[in-house]
């Protein structure tokens, strides 16, 4: 996540979170699996588990119900995938058991947030004994360069599991999607290109969130994850829209806002036509 010109995103004021005790990880109010209690006085929001993460586990599951399937496991490998803001990592490296170890899953999130992410990575090898994925945490501030973490790639799948929450934090995140799926030539075939962007959230307040999935549909195409038995968290699966040699990475300033060279293959008021039918 990146942070707020005058604060950590992670503490933000009155911070006041306890953790979360998912079905089937053995935490309860008494012995928090995780360790979430000592890692959110540490690390503030980062160090908590988010309630969307139930889903994306059950999305990231072989043999999951969920429709579309999910790739990661029929497509061909090795797969390459990044996750923002990973935090506890809990989907990830529930992911990772689940690939095999020519796969590689890259962990991001703040600087001073790498070591958390660093161990969980080192609990979760000890309990699979060296199975799984390779997997590594690297330092990626949203709005900052992607270059480092880039480099890691190309990316075929990028992992987001609740980061749609404070506004100011929307333009940065924006921009660092797109740099992550920027094509290397003007695409010629297709409606869609690049990495499949895999998006669990949960709404807060839509009123707020429009603002990010409006921009965020201008240049990605959504579809919805359905068959899941959940209140009110969704997954999209996401693909950048085909663009011409008009297109230019927006700045940061601008990235919010319409810009040219994007072929979006259907017209919306996103809220109107995707969020109204929320009873998925």
């Amino acid at each position: 996540m990146a942070a707020a010109p005058h604060a950590d995103p992670n503490f933000p004021p009155n911070l006041n979170i306890a953790p979360l005790h998912l079905a089937g990880t053995a935490a309860t109010p008494d012995a928090d699996a995780h360790g979430q209690a000592a890692a959110i006085a540490r690390y503030g929001i980062a160090g908590r588990v988010w309630e969307a993460t139930a889903a994306l586990v059950a999305y990231l599951t072989p043999g999951s119900a969920l429709e579309p399937p999910c790739s990661l496991f029929s497509g061909p490998g090795p797969h390459r995938v990044v996750e923002l803001g990973s935090g506890q990592a809990l989907a990830s490296l529930h992911l990772a058991s689940h690939l095999p170890a020519s796969d590689r899953i890259v962990l991001t999130d703040l600087p001073e947030v790498v070591p958390l992410c660093e161990a969980s990575i080192a609990a979760w090898r000890a309990r699979e004994g060296g199975a799984g994925a390779d997997v590594l945490a690297r330092p990626l501030a949203w709005g900052a360069d992607v270059e480092s973490v880039a480099a890691l790639g190309p990316f075929t799948h990028i992992l987001m599991c609740d980061l749609v929450y404070f506004p100011h934090l929307y333009p940065p995140l924006l921009r660092t999607l797109l740099e992550l799926t920027e094509p290397p030539s003007v695409p010629t075939e297709g409606d869609t290109f690049g990495p499949e962007i895999i998006m669990a959230w949960k709404s807060r307040s839509l009123a707020l969130e429009e603002s990010f999935f409006d921009s965020f549909g201008r240049y990605f195409e959504l579809t919805p994850v359905l068959g899941g038995d959940w209140d009110e968290e969704r997954i999209f699966l996401c693909r950048r829209w085909r663009v011409t040699d008009e297109w230019r990475l927006p700045s940061l300033q601008h990235v919010m806002s319409p810009q040219p060279g994007v072929v979006v293959k259907r017209s919306f008021g996103l809220v109107d036509d995707l969020f109204a039918h929320l009873e998925w």
